[in-house]
């Protein structure tokens, strides 16, 4: 059920990236690797003060993890608040984006109105949503809790997220776990 709505999220992405032309979708992937770029500056600082407003669940004895197994469950609380840190300075930046993004709407940016641009503007909004998904699903893939880790590991689609998706996957580590730990 849970890969039929991620499956669903990506296809309405794809129809909202192939309707908004290659113009604007364009603009929201460069936004997109600017916010992840302002997030890499910032979320260090952020994430240290961060502990004290949103609470961890320390793993229970016998606990395992389906992901980040290179990192000591004890510290996986670091890697959650990098990436709670990261994803909320992400989000942020990435929503002021959108508002400039709005205000683009009004301009005439139909100039690419032929199919293949609106099929590569499709895949550019699905590029994006991975981009959220995979930091959500990391982020969950910290908490040590049994029936999170259960329904991450048993979906192919939220496994993948995790583990296999380029690049995402290697930057999320380098930044939450290497840079972190």
């Amino acid at each position: 059920m849970i890969s039929l709505a991620i499956l669903m999220i990506l296809l309405w992405q794809f129809y909202i990236g192939y309707h908004r032309g290659i113009i604007l979708q364009t603009f929201y992937v460069f936004g997109a690797i600017l916010s992840f770029w302002l997030a890499k500056n910032y979320y260090q600082t952020l994430s240290s003060k961060i502990s004290l407003w949103i609470p961890y669940s320390n793993p229970a004895e016998g606990v395992q993890t389906a992901f980040f197994k290179e990192v000591n469950i004890f510290d996986l609380n670091k890697v959650f608040y990098a990436g709670i840190a990261f994803f909320g300075l992400f989000a942020i930046f990435y929503l002021l984006v959108r508002l400039i993004g709005i205000f683009l709407h009004f301009m005439p940016l139909n100039h690419f109105d032929d199919f293949p641009y609106h099929i590569v503007s499709g895949f550019l909004a699905v590029s994006v949503a991975l981009m959220f998904l995979s930091m959500i699903t990391s982020i969950l893939a910290t908490v040590p809790i049994p029936t999170i880790q259960d329904q991450l590991s048993s979906h192919f689609i939220l496994k993948a997220l995790v583990d296999h998706c380029p690049p995402m996957t290697t930057l999320i580590r380098d930044l939450w776990i290497h840079k972190i730990i």
